[in-house]
């Protein structure tokens, strides 16, 4: 049943019972009959409806409600279902304009995201179960008399495991038409994840073979294809010079920068308050917009629906929920390619700042790895980024959350090295601790394994080191590099964002001197620098200050706290 305030209340009450989190049931007809809370996006039908395009291209990031509400739009439209009660309290049942199609319509579902082969003579037996799977529903044709003979002959006498190629490519377009034969109405096509058959062959030997297949199936099935009534096609990419929907009309396109659907994917802010109120938890409601928040579809601010129902079904825990249930190859590609100006953006995007950059929502997949603004949409389109528009091609990209922060300071972690990494978040620890001993023994962890040599070389080369800084801390901090204070220019300000936390100014020396006691002597003139030049002034509240001295591998560092 669908959720009202009223039956939230009437629970509160001890009147009834919660219902389960639906954590990766993405069938809408399960989560109706099952007793599973539903968030309400029932409305892309009357949006589909009156839209009366021919073929519907929806792409999202993984896992943000695509194949749930793929199954709402069969559940609705097919007419196998007649007379379910699963829309009874849904949204869709204010708009009496969509009532003549309810479960009007045979529905072909096509679902790619199996069609994972990393040998070409793979891909098209793989391709062809799947057609056998998509026909079982329709065994009943192989009775039916109002299917011509000819189509009879041609596709139902043999599983379509054992159809040679060219009568696999143009199986869909012929069930369609017996389905209109049978029927006396066009069926509604419906294909899941769309592009998972080239991403998957992105980089493999099969790649230039699966894009021309899959280019001329998609031709035939939804541009060549007069039986058809509308399609409804999803995926995570708006692939571009494979050219998979060249020459199609009366396509409409609805990706993250799109309009007009842009509530129907993610939880909007009411939605996510309404879950944290009805499992008993309206105080997690500012935690959750932390870690969960902070994506920009068309118009519309949404949180990602897969991390925080996961966070509701562990006990309001927070985690990296989203990014643990795939790879980041993505995020390590862009990496991979940091330059000195990739690393500057970096650390501004871990400052929770915004760095400007043009995104195309049409990428090619030949692009990654060449071009590095080809990147940057990718990692827009996928969710690793948010991106909002400021003109033309250019939008304002930021890390859209507390879980994408961790999930970038964790790579950018592991593409440095194990013991790097370890290293590294003692020393942010420590920083915050203000344990000195601690910062002493990080430093030189971090500079015996002779990955840092380039910092032994120039005071200012520390551009990874606080890259990493920021990333590791969420957020939490405006991290500022050689940034104006006081009557100077202080190494490193960290202005703290969250009250919790105390504000941190380093100032950093270089002894080249074999003498022991000179790491004492320009660690302490670190730390005079800091108070005589007054790098403090506009921070409020507790504030550590660091006097930091590097010799060869060794490292001594001097602590002052104030409270402004």
């Amino acid at each position: 049943m669908f959720i009202t305030h009223e039956m939230t209340y009437a629970f509160m009450k001890g009147e009834g019972r919660l219902l389960a989190i639906p954590g990766g049931v993405d069938d809408f007809r399960e989560i109706r009959e099952g007793g599973y809370y539903f968030v309400d996006k029932s409305e892309l039908v009357s949006d589909i409806v009156n839209d009366r395009s021919k073929v519907f291209l929806f792409t999202r990031p993984r896992r943000f409600g695509k194949s749930l509400n793929l199954s709402m739009i069969d559940a609705f439209f097919n007419l196998e279902y007649k007379g379910n009660k699963w829309f009874d309290g849904l949204k869709v049942n204010s708009h009496p304009e969509v009532e003549e199609h309810r479960n009007a319509y045979p529905v072909i579902r096509l679902c790619m995201k199996d069609l994972f082969v990393s040998r070409r003579d793979m891909f098209l037996p793989m391709f062809k179960g799947m057609l056998s799977r998509t026909f079982r529903p329709f065994e009943y044709l192989k009775t039916s008399d109002k299917i011509s003979e000819s189509l009879r002959d041609l596709y139902l006498g043999k599983d379509p495991v054992y159809f040679e190629d060219a009568r696999a490519l143009d199986f869909i377009p012929a069930l369609c038409q017996m389905l209109e034969q049978h029927h006396g109405v066009k069926p509604i096509v419906l294909i899941d994840e769309y592009d998972n058959p080239i991403n998957n062959a992105f980089n493999k030997d099969t790649y230039d073979y699966v894009v021309g297949f899959i280019r001329e199936f998609y031709s035939l099935v939804l541009k060549s294809n007069p039986h058809m009534s509308f399609a409804v096609v999803t995926g995570v990419m708006q692939i571009a010079k494979e050219s998979i929907f060249s020459g199609l009309n009366n396509l409409r396109v609805d990706n993250v920068f799109s309009k007009k659907f842009d509530e129907r994917y993610g939880f909007t802010e009411p939605e996510v308050k309404d879950l944290c109120s009805y499992y008993g938890h309206p105080e997690k409601f500012e935690e959750a917009k932390e870690w969960y928040d902070g994506y920009r579809f068309g118009d519309a601010d949404v949180y990602n629906p897969w991390s925080l129902l996961t966070y509701i079904y562990n006990d309001f825990e927070p985690g990296t929920y989203w990014a643990d249930t795939s790879g980041n190859d993505i995020l390590e590609t862009f990496l991979d390619g940091l330059d000195d100006s990739t690393y500057g953006d970096l650390v501004a995007l871990g400052n929770g700042k915004t760095v400007s950059k043009q995104i195309y929502p049409s990428v090619s997949m030949r692009d990654v790895g060449g071009d590095l603004d080809a990147v940057y949409s990718i990692m827009a389109v996928t969710g690793y980024l948010n991106a909002v528009p400021k003109g033309d091609s250019d939008y304002r990209l930021s890390i859209p959350n507390r879980e994408l922060y961790k999930v970038f300071y964790e790579n950018v972690t592991r593409s440095l090295k194990m013991d790097v990494g370890v290293a590294m978040r003692r020393f942010l620890g420590s920083m915050e601790r203000k344990d000195v001993p601690k910062m002493e023994e990080s430093l030189f962890m971090l500079f015996s394994k002779n990955f840092f040599d380039i910092l032994l070389r120039d005071e200012a080369d520390y551009r990874l080191v606080l890259a990493t800084i920021a990333l590791g801390r969420g957020g939490r901090y405006d991290v500022g590099i050689e940034r104006e204070a006081g009557n100077g220019r202080a190494d490193i300000i960290m202005r703290r964002n969250d009250p919790r936390y105390p504000n941190i100014v380093v100032e950093l020396k270089k002894s080249r001197s074999d003498d022991p006691g000179d790491l004492e002597r320009m660690a302490e003139e670190g730390l005079r620098q800091i108070r005589t030049r007054e790098y403090y002034r506009s921070l409020k509240g507790k504030t550590y200050l660091y006097g930091v001295c590097l010799q060869n591998k060794k490292a001594k560092v001097l602590f002052e706290e104030m409270d402004l």
